[in-house]
């Protein structure tokens, strides 16, 4: 039993000693990890002190040298900044004033250095210019020699060189390098002796495998171009494409820095980034643009100014602390112009004018959108296929020089254009220094009018030859033969039986309407217009009526009176012979007409081809009350399988495939059998031509309507 007890004991006793001696370890743990920490705080407050302190100095450095108004430029740019990030703006601080240091001719320092760290394995610091460029210049590693070395180092340069650094391919970087006007011999021979007889490329190729297998500073990638292998550079890391640049180059003496003097600053043609001196020129990066290589973001709760500087940042490559001595100031070029802060704006500005990638996506979106909403349709093109003037356009121009003789003395030239021309009618009584008449072919008295006149050239006429007929277009219900001849009914339409002639689906008049003004034909009183029997021509059609001065209100009036709904007017514009704009109409009492209108009605539910032509025509002006042919052209296409009808026509209106009535016509021309026998039944006195009109074929009389042909007398 007492045994037991002294095993208990013992076992406790042990376990205190094991929980007393985990706590002791653990208290002093803590007490470890405490000290480590706050002397990891004091080191990194020392370095950021150290920092700040450096960044200051370089821009005192950089403001005292070269950029007299940095700090004005940095706070503007990084209010800009601090309106986009929503923090606050810290102004930049005082700067410290600049360290002078005992200037030393690098020449001289550079000769004492070599003679001083020749036997000890040192290497230089700086490498002279001209031992360079004379190709003399060999470096203390004996490796650096070969021309594998030479290669890496002149491919490292020149990927250094692009700031900011962007994707490039092997043979760009070649090209960089042939083009390189400071190139010494040695460099060109290394590329030739590397690459054998493959060439160059592979010099420059087999250099990047290299340093992306040793070192890891180049990311590269493998593609084809036309059969061909090449290599792509995606990414580099500066720090470690330094340490392929000569040692010598690099700039990694810990002796101390070397101060240029102001006499080298002007005048060396020596100038490099990163202490680099005699391995190339380095562009100096710009403030703005921070490479996403270099590894550290802006010090936002710092003072301004500070992580803003691209390379010159002291933190270096890859966050940390770069392993040789900072730079002085570039120098500038002499024929750089400084950057006022008005510059620094229009940047900025033009930055946020510039289209995102979103913006962009959406404008060819919708531009792809407009073209498919604004590109015709098959029904479309087909329907416009329909109204195309068969064998080309029928369109004849007018030379804008008038007669050939202008034609000729413009053009200087002994033949005239292909236009048509006029010819000026001379005659006795012509006194050319007065001009042209204002009436021109329409002028009533051109047998003593002393006014130019003018005619159409008829020899160009002659030379186009004989115009095409096109062929009117075929309707169900009519024959070949009624399309292809012109019908018309010499009569008083006031009191004619406008019954007898069916129904039709265009009516077109041009009413003798008393506008109180003197006119070489009778007129129609405003009562006799309205009660015209126009409502038994049409049940599901369109009627065209010509109105002018007073008669566009009568001519409203007329239409409800007939039972039709005005939709549209069509406007003519009149020109001269000469295609000019007649400004001197013969109506109108306050102003000169230079135009006419015709009202549109419809009636009933026809089928018509809409939206197919504009409702301005711009025509010459013939004869009086003459209306223009274009018109006729125009009601084919819109309703092209429906019968027509012209009233108040004149024998110049007389057209195929239209009956055409009026007092002014030629006795009586009909070729439809039905109409024939319906006029003849109502008028038996009145002689009918032609005596045997021509028949229609069977087919074509099978499929006619017997709607139209079957109304009785």
């Amino acid at each position: 039993m007492e045994l037991k007890l002294n095993s208990v004991r013992v076992v406790e006793a042990f376990v205190n000693f094991n929980l007393e001696t985990m706590e002791t370890e653990s208290e002093r743990n803590d007490d470890a990890t405490i000290i480590a920490v706050k002397d990891m705080r004091a080191r990194l407050e020392n370095r950021i002190q150290t920092q700040h302190d450096a960044h200051l100095d370089l821009l005192s450095s950089l403001q005292q040298s070269i950029v007299p108004d940095i700090v004005p430029s940095l706070d503007l740019s990084l209010r800009l900044i601090s309106s986009f990030t929503n923090r606050p703006f810290v102004a930049t601080p005082p700067l410290p004033e600049p360290k002078v240091e005992k200037k030393h001719h690098p020449i001289v320092k550079l000769e004492t250095q070599q003679q001083q760290q020749q036997g000890h394995g040192s290497k230089s610091m700086l490498v002279d210019s001209n031992q360079r460029d004379s190709g003399s210049g060999a470096e203390a590693d004996g490796s650096s020699g070969s021309p594998m070395a030479l290669v890496r180092a002149m491919v490292a340069e020149c990927l250094l060189q692009r700031v900011p650094f962007s994707p490039t391919d092997s043979s760009t970087v070649l090209r960089k390098l042939e083009n390189d006007q400071n190139a010494r011999p040695a460099d060109k021979a290394a590329l030739r002796d590397l690459g054998g007889e493959c060439g160059p490329i592979l010099a420059v190729e087999t250099a990047l495998k290299s340093m992306g297998e040793e070192n890891g500073s180049v990311e590269l990638e493998e593609f084809e171009v036309s059969g061909k292998p090449r290599i792509m550079v995606l990414a580099i890391d500066r720090t470690r494409l330094l340490k392929e640049l000569p040692e010598s180059c690099q700039g990694n003496n810990e002796s101390g820095r070397v101060v240029e003097t102001p006499n080298l600053i002007e005048n060396s043609t020596v100038s490099g980034g990163f202490g680099v001196s005699g391995s190339g020129n380095f562009p100096r990066p710009e403030m703005w643009s921070g490479d996403p290589n270099m590894g550290f973001r802006p010090m936002m709760n710092a003072p301004r100014g500070m992580g803003m500087m691209g390379m010159h940042h002291p933190m270096g490559m890859m966050g940390r602390p770069p392993p040789f001595p900072l730079p002085l100031p570039l120098p500038v070029p002499v024929n750089q112009k400084i950057r006022s802060e008005e510059d620094d704006l229009k940047d900025v500005e033009a930055l946020l004018s510039k289209k995102s990638f979103k913006e962009k996506q959406q404008s060819r979106t919708g531009e792809e959108l407009l073209d498919l909403i604004h590109r015709p349709t098959a029904k479309e093109a087909a329907t416009a296929a329909k109204f195309k003037s068969k064998g080309g356009s029928q369109v004849k121009y007018y030379c804008r020089y008038l007669t050939k003789e202008d034609c000729r003395l413009q053009s200087g030239s002994h033949i005239a254009c292909n236009k048509r021309h006029f010819r000026r009618l001379i005659a006795s009584h012509t006194d050319v220094s007065l001009g042209d008449c204002s009436f021109l072919d329409t002028c009533r008295h051109m047998k003593t009018c002393k006014y130019v006149h003018y005619e159409l050239d008829m020899a160009d006429a002659m030379m186009a030859g004989p115009d095409k007929a096109l062929k009117p277009l075929r309707a169900d219900y009519c024959s070949e033969a009624e399309l292809g001849e012109a019908q018309w009914i010499n009569c008083d339409i006031r009191s004619f039986r406008m019954d007898i002639l069916g129904t039709f689906g265009v009516v077109m008049a041009d009413p003798p309407w008393d506008i109180h003004m003197e006119l070489p034909y009778g007129t129609m009183a405003d009562d006799e217009m309205r009660t015209l029997n126009v409502p038994s021509l049409q049940t599901d059609g369109l009627i065209f009526l010509w109105v002018t001065g007073r008669a566009m209100e009568l001519g409203r009036e007329c239409l409800e009176l007939w039972g039709y709904k005005r939709v549209e007017e069509i406007i003519w514009v009149k020109t001269n012979q000469l295609q000019r704009i007649i400004r001197t109409g013969r109506t109108g009492h306050w102003l000169n007409h230079s135009k006419e209108h015709c009202l549109v009605g419809i009636k009933g539910n026809p089928e018509v081809n809409r939206n197919i032509d504009t409702d301005v025509i711009v025509a010459e002006v013939r004869e009086t009350s003459r209306k223009p042919d274009e018109m006729y052209a125009m009601l084919e296409r819109i309703m092209p399988r429906a019968r027509k009808l012209e009233l108040f026509a004149r024998m110049h209106n007389a057209h195929a495939g239209w009956l055409s009535l009026g007092n002014q016509l030629n006795g009586v021309r009909l070729i439809n059998e039905g109409l024939r026998a319906r006029f003849k039944a109502s008028y038996p006195e009145i002689d009918v031509q032609p005596p045997s009109p021509p028949r229609a074929s069977t087919m074509e009389t099978d499929n006619e309507p017997m709607a139209i042909d079957s109304i009785t007398a």
